[in-house]
C-alpha cells in the first residue's frame, strides 16, 4: 500500500492502465491538481475516469425551503474553503483540457423511497460541517439546528419524494504516444 498526496504521489509515469476517482475532486480545493496527477500516472491508451456530483441539485417534492437554505449554507461555506460542490459537471471540460481524448459521460439521479438511508443525506451533510460552518459565522446555532430538525422531519414523511444530486460519471483515454 502507498500513502502519499493526490496531488504529487511520487509513482513512476505512465504506471498505470486506469486511474479513477469516486467523489473525491467535489471534497477538494485545487482538483485540477488531482486530475493532472492522475492523468500522469496513466499510460498511453490508458484510461482516467471520474464520478463526482453536482451536489446543488438535490430536489425535493414539494419542494422544501429547509433543502434550499442548507443547499445555500453548504455551497457558501464550500466556495469560501474553495471548493466546488457542482464539479461534476466541469469533468468532461476538466479531462479534455488535461489532452485526454474520446470523453464519454453518464449521468445518473437517483430517487431514495422512505426508509432509504440516502434520504437524510443532506441533514447528515450539515451536521458533519456544523462546526465549520458556525465558524464561518454563516448562521447562529440555534437557526442552524432549527433548519436541520425541521428539514429532517420533512424528509421523513412518506409523501416526499427526495432526489439526489445529480452524478456524473465521466472517462477519457490518454493519447497514445
Amino acid at each position: 500500500m502507498v500513502e502519499a498526496d493526490g496531488r504529487a504521489t511520487a509513482l513512476r509515469d505512465g504506471t498505470f492502465d486506469l486511474a479513477t476517482a469516486r467523489l473525491v475532486l467535489t471534497n477538494v480545493p485545487r482538483p485540477e491538481e488531482i486530475l493532472a496527477e492522475m492523468v500522469r500516472l496513466v499510460r498511453p491508451g490508458g484510461i482516467v475516469a471520474l464520478h463526482e456530483p453536482d451536489a446543488t441539485a438535490q430536489r425535493t417534492e414539494p419542494p422544501l425551503v429547509e433543502q434550499r437554505d442548507l443547499l445555500g449554507l453548504l455551497n457558501e461555506h464550500a466556495a469560501m474553503s474553495g471548493i466546488d460542490r457542482s464539479i461534476g459537471l466541469r469533468t468532461p471540460r476538466m479531462l479534455r483540457e488535461q489532452g485526454l481524448t474520446d470523453v464519454h459521460v453518464h449521468p445518473l439521479v437517483h430517487a431514495y423511497p422512505p426508509g432509504h438511508s440516502r434520504r437524510m443525506l443532506l441533514p447528515e451533510f450539515v451536521e458533519n460541517a456544523r462546526e465549520r460552518i458556525l465558524a464561518d459565522g454563516l448562521i447562529p446555532a440555534a437557526d442552524l439546528d432549527a433548519l436541520v430538525a425541521s428539514l429532517r422531519r420533512q424528509l421523513e414523511k412518506p409523501t416526499t419524494l427526495v432526489v439526489s444530486s445529480l452524478f456524473i460519471q465521466a472517462w477519457a483515454r490518454k493519447a497514445s504516444s
